[in-house]
C-alpha cells in the first residue's frame, strides 16, 4: 500500500496560531504493515498514556566518548565513567523541559497532570484521543494485528510546533504498532535426552558437549578467583530457574564439582521470582537452566547474578529490555517505567491475576555486573526505529561504566522467525516491514547495536575435538536452527569493524545481493562465536543436549568473566566494552571458515577467512585472549 493512500492529514500550509510557531511534521509511517489492518477512529473520550521522549545531548559525542576509553592505543583506556558523569553527560538541555511544558500548557494540558522522568529524559500525562488529536494535529484509528487479533490505537502520522521539534525525540502512542516479547535463543535445538549422567572426558564431544570438552577446545584454565563484585550477571524474562535441577548438574557435570547448595545471587525486577520446588516444574523453561549451568560450570569458583525480569502474568510485552534497564538506571525510568506504552510491560502489573506483580516499577538501585549475558532477542523490522536507537544508547551508556554486555546474534540464519505470527519474517524489500512473503534479509534486536557484542553459534566440524569448527546448521523445518548473523539497517557501521566487513563485502558477499536484499553500511553482527550444539544441560531431572545461541552468550561471557577475574587479581579494572578490542585483535579467535546462515529464500551469507557475519572473528581461544587482554592496561 502506497503512502499517499494512508496520510489523511498535511502538514504543508498548516499554520497554528502558538508563540512556538506553527506546527510541521515530526513522523509518518512510510506505509501500514503487512502484519495490521486499519479499522474505525479511535472513541474520542479514550485515554492514553502519553510518553514524550526529549532530545538528550552530547549523543552525537557518544561513540568519541566511548572510543576514547575502549580503544587499546588511547591513552584513557580503561578510565570507565560513574553513572553519575553518564547522567549528567546525557541529560537534555533545560530548553527542551520548560519548552515542552510551556507548549503542553499553551495547549490546555494542566501541568497538575505531567510528570518527569529522574533524569528529565521523559515527559508523561494521560490524555483522551480527543486532545491528543488536538495536541498534534491528527486521527487516531484502531488497528488489528493479523495473526494475534490483538488491537493497538495508533496515527498515520503527527505534528508538533516548530520550536518544540529540536527538543523532541518522539511521541507515544502515535505512529507505531508493533511490540513483541523477547524470545530465548535455544528452542530450535532441544533434542532428546541422552543417555549420559555424568564426565567422560573428551573422548564424546560429538555427542554431548561437557566443560571438559569446553576446555579442551578453547584452552579455558580452571577457575581459581572470587573477586567480590565480579559475579557474571545472567538475565532472563518469563522463564525461571529451576534450583534442583543445577544442583543435579553440579553433582554430575561440573569439574571440580561444585556444591550443591550453590545458587545464584537472585536480583528481582518488577516481580521476577527466583525458581524453588514450590513452582511447578510445567513453569519452567530451558533458557535459564542452559545459560546457568553452563557459565558455572566454567567460572566457578565465581559466582553468578540472576536478574530475574517480570512477572509471569505480564507476558505479552514483557520483551523489550527496558524494564532491565530501568532497573540498573534510575534516569532512564519514567514514573511508570520510562518505557514505551504497547511496547513495554506495564508495573504495577494491571492484569487481575493471581501472581501480578503490585508494587511499584523498579528504577535503579539493582547492583550492576561487570559482564551481562542475554540470551533473548526481537525482530529489527518490528520494532520502532526511534524505539531501538534509544535504548542502544542506553547500552552505550552501560559501556562507558565499564560494562560488558554480550547478546545472543538469533537462530534463524539471515532471517527471523519468532514472534511475527508468520512463518517466515523476512522483511518487506520496499518498507522493511516484516512481511510473511518478504525476502529482505531480517536483523535480530539487539544484536545488531553497536554498543553490545554479538555473538553467533558453531559446531564440531567433525568427530573430533581437534578438527576445528563450522557454522552451526541444523534443517528442520519450521524448527531449523542456523547462526543469527547479518547486517543492521538502522546502526551505521562502527569504525572499529570497518575494515574487517569491507574486506568480507568485497572478497565472499555472494554477487547477487544488492541493496534491496540488505543493507551493506550498516553495522554488521555477530562480532564472535562459540559452541551452540549439544551442551550438556540438565532439564527437569533428565540430561539434554541443548544448542542455540543462547549457549554461544553464557560461553563467551564466561570466559570475559574469567578474564576479569585474572584483570582484577592483578589490580587492572574489568575490560569493559570489547569490540575495538576484538577487531584490533582477530588473531586471538579461531576462524570458522566452513558453513552459512540460510533464510529468506537464499543461502544466506557463507562463512569464510577472517571475519563474517556467521561467524564473526570465530571462537575464542583463552591463551591468545589472556596475553592480549592481561598486557592492556
Amino acid at each position: 500500500m502506497r503512502v499517499s493512500s494512508l496520510l489523511y492529514l498535511s502538514f504543508s500550509g498548516l499554520v497554528v496560531s502558538s508563540p512556538l510557531g506553527s506546527h510541521v511534521l515530526h513522523e509518518k509511517r512510510d506505509a501500514a504493515p503487512a502484519a495490521w489492518t486499519r479499522h474505525s477512529r479511535a472513541p474520542k473520550d479514550t485515554i492514553l498514556p502519553v510518553r514524550i521522549g526529549l532530545t538528550q545531548r552530547n549523543l552525537e559525542h557518544g561513540d568519541r566518548f566511548l572510543e576514547d576509553i575502549s580503544d587499546p592505543d588511547s591513552a584513557n583506556f580503561g578510565k570507565h565513567w560513574t553513572a553519575e558523569r553518564v547522567a549528567n553527560t546525557f541529560a537534555p538541555h533545560p530548553d527542551a523541559s520548560k519548552t515542552t511544558l510551556d507548549w503542553l500548557q499553551s495547549s490546555g494540558v494542566d501541568l497538575k497532570r505531567v510528570k518527569h522522568s529522574v533524569g528529565h529524559n521523559w515527559v508523561e500525562f494521560s490524555a483522551t484521543v480527543e486532545e491528543l488529536e488536538a495536541l498534534l494535529k491528527t486521527e487516531y484509528h484502531y488497528y488489528q494485528h493479523k495473526a494475534s487479533g490483538g488491537f493497538r490505537i495508533a496515527c498515520d502520522e503527527y505534528g508538533v510546533p516548530h520550536g518544540v521539534k529540536k527538543h523532541v525525540d518522539f511521541i507515544m502512542p502515535t505512529i507505531h504498532l508493533d511490540g513483541l516479547q523477547p524470545v530465548a535463543q535455544s528452542k530450535a535445538a532441544i533434542q532428546a535426552p541422552v543417555n549420559k549422567t555424568g564426565l567422560s572426558g573428551i573422548s564424546d564431544c560429538s555427542t554431548l558437549i561437557t566443560i571438559d570438552c569446553l576446555r579442551a577446545i578453547y584452552n579455558l584454565p580452571v577457575g581459581k578467583y572470587n573477586h567480590t563484585g565480579n559475579q557474571l550477571g545472567i538475565a532472563e524474562w518469563a522463564d525461571y530457574l529451576y534450583l534442583p535441577d543445577l544442583k543435579t548438574f553440579f553433582e554430575n557435570f561440573t569439574n571440580p564439582k561444585i556444591p550443591s547448595d550453590v545458587v545464584p545471587e537472585f536480583i528481582s525486577i518488577d516481580g521476577g521470582k527466583a525458581s524453588n520446588l514450590s513452582l511447578a516444574k510445567e513453569e519452567k523453561v530451558v533458557e535459564s537452566a542452559l545459560d546457568f549451568q553452563t557459565a558455572y560450570s566454567i567460572i566457578w569458583p565465581q559466582q553468578t547474578r540472576l536478574y530475574q525480569n517480570g512477572d509471569s502474568v505480564n507476558v505479552d510485552s514483557v520483551g523489550t529490555f527496558n524494564i532491565f534497564l530501568d532497573a540498573l538506571d534510575a534516569s532512564y525510568c519514567t514514573y511508570q517505567g520510562g518505557d514505551q506504552p504497547y511496547v513495554d510491560p506495564a508495573y504495577p502489573d494491571p492484569n487481575d491475576a493471581p501472581g501480578a506483580y503490585t508494587g511499584p516499577l523498579q528504577c535503579g538501585g539493582a547492583p550492576v555486573s561487570n559482564v551481562i549475558s542475554v540470551s533473548y532477542g526481537q525482530i529489527e523490522g518490528a520494532l520502532p526505529r526511534f524505539y531501538q536507537e534509544r535504548q542502544c544508547r542506553e547500552w552505550m551508556k552501560l559501556a562507558l561504566q565499564g560494562v560488558s554486555v554480550i547478546f545472543a546474534s538469533g537462530d534463524s540464519g539471515v532471517a527471523n522467525r519468532y514472534n511475527s505470527g508468520y512463518n517466515n519474517s523476512c522483511l518487506n524489500e520496499e518498507y522493511g516491514y516484516v512481511d510473511e512473503n518478504g525476502t529482505r534479509f531480517s536483523p535480530s534486536f539487539p544484536a545488531n547495536c553497536p554498543y553490545i557484542t554479538s555473538v553467533g553459534a558453531t559446531t564440531l566440524l567433525n568427530s573430533s575435538i581437534y578438527g576445528g569448527e563450522k557454522a552451526v546448521a541444523s534443517p528442520n523445518g519450521l524448527l531449523s536452527y542456523y547462526s543469527g548473523g547479518g547486517f543492521s539497517s538502522i546502526f551505521p557501521r562502527p569504525s572499529w569493524q570497518s575494515k574487517a566487513v569491507d574486506q568480507y563485502l568485497k572478497k565472499y558477499s555472494p554477487k547477487q545481493y544488492t541493496e534491496k536484499t540488505f543493507n551493506s553500511s550498516g553495522r554488521a553482527f555477530p562480532d564472535v562465536s562459540a559452541l551452540g550444539l549439544k551442551l550438556a544441560t540438565v532439564w527437569l531431572d533428565k540430561t539434554y543436549g541443548i544448542g542455540g545461541t543462547s549457549a554461544s552468550a553464557p560461553i563467551f561471557a564466561s570466559v570475559i568473566n574469567l578474564l576479569n577475574e585474572e584483570r582484577l587479581e592483578k589490580g587492572k579494572g574489568p575490560i569493559g566494552f570489547l569490540n575495538p578490542i576484538i577487531y584490533k585483535y582477530p588473531e586471538m579467535f579461531n576462524d570458522v571458515t566452513v558453513g552459512g546462515n540460510p533464510g529468506c529464500g537464499t543461502d544466506g551469507f557463507p562463512a569464510s577467512p577472517g571475519w563474517d557475519p556467521v561467524t564473526g572473528h570465530g571462537t575464542p581461544d583463552y591463551n591468545k585472549m589472556r596475553k592480549v587482554f592481561l598486557d592492556l592496561k
